[in-house]
């Protein structure tokens, strides 16, 4: 088909935007500052670019880059995460119901399972996105900044600043152990073992370093980082209990390599040696998504002044295994 002026019209490509960019440093781009390179080599807006790398959506060999203004070296893999403007990093959202708490500078979000706390290179939707898109939505600023992590199949109780001033305020409780949190797991006991065996208090305290063997894994070890977390037995079951976590640090799987290594796995934590489905002795089976940990509160000073406690109800998940656990007698 041609124009009324005899050019040929082309159509309009509907292709949409890709939402990652994977990009490598050449001899020619040698020097060139990481933004500049992102809008050259990746063919997108410079405010684009920034955006991600201030998100921290954007990977040089993998490791998470902040600095707009870093200088490229060739052979670097450059991974950019985008998304389109307005729109949240998947077609998921975060419903009103999941705030426990607003104010003007801190926001509590009980996060659902499979939810990031921040952009990675897996993808999928993540915490802070989502509740500045929830803000925006109900008319209020949407700044949301990341103060503390769940894991990705944790929920419950987790913090966001909605100022930078509270931010820091709160990144600095955090680091000074003035924040205090309770967990509720749901843990398989070994056939070996019987839940009436199980002390109903008791203290793990293992160094915890990485796996060498598996990535992304955490294991004990000495040479490791300090981790120290008290659990409380609050319900038995013969082959399954469900306890109280007290983390008195913040380490990476704290809580999960700490029950592991006391014969303990978490229920649906294959990655740490726990099972993916339970049985009661009538046959039912009930099969498990995710590694069942729940953040169920958390007390902490608030960066205006006085304390701020949170808690979140039991999720849906945890509470189907506890009311699948009811037909089985308890030790």
């Amino acid at each position: 088909m041609s124009s009324p002026g005899g050019r040929e019209r082309r159509p309009r490509s509907s292709r949409r935007p890709p939402s990652r960019l994977s990009l490598r440093v050449e001899e020619s781009d040698r020097g060139l500052q990481l933004a500049a390179f992102c809008v050259q080599r990746g063919g997108i807006s410079l405010e684009e670019a920034r955006a991600s790398i201030q998100r921290g959506g954007t990977y040089i060999n993998g490791k998470r880059v902040h600095d707009a203004e870093h200088l490229l070296v060739p052979g670097e893999s450059i991974e950019l995460h985008l998304r389109e403007r307005g729109e949240a990093p998947h077609a998921e959202a975060l419903a009103a119901e999941r705030i426990l708490h607003s104010d003007g500078q801190v926001i509590a979000i009980d996060k659902p399972a499979g939810v990031l706390a921040q952009e990675g290179l897996a993808g999928g939707p993540d915490l802070p996105s989502l509740t500045s898109a929830l803000l925006a939505a109900r008319g209020e600023a949407s700044s949301a900044l990341l103060v503390h992590r769940l894991d990705r199949g944790t929920t419950g109780v987790t913090l966001l600043a909605r100022t930078r001033a509270a931010q820091s305020a709160l990144l600095e409780a955090f680091r000074g152990g003035l924040v205090e949190k309770e967990y509720l797991a749901l843990c398989a006991i070994p056939p070996d073992r019987d839940g009436s065996e199980l002390a109903d208090e008791f203290v793990v305290e293992l160094a915890l370093g990485a796996d060498e063997r598996i990535a992304g894994n955490r294991k004990p070890d000495p040479m490791g980082d300090a981790a120290r977390t008290r659990f409380r037995v609050l319900e038995r079951w013969p082959q399954v209990a469900l306890i109280a976590a007290f983390p008195e640090t913040g380490r990476t799987h704290q809580i999960r390599v700490h029950l592991a290594s006391n014969g303990l796995p978490l229920l649906g934590d294959a990655r740490y040696g726990g099972p993916r489905l339970i049985t009661r002795p009538d046959g039912a089976r009930l099969d498990l998504t995710r590694p069942m940990l729940h953040a169920r509160a958390l007390t902490a000073p608030h960066p205006a002044g006085g304390t701020l406690h949170v808690e979140s109800p039991r999720p849906a998940d945890l509470l189907a295994a506890l009311e699948f656990l009811a037909g089985t007698a308890r030790t």
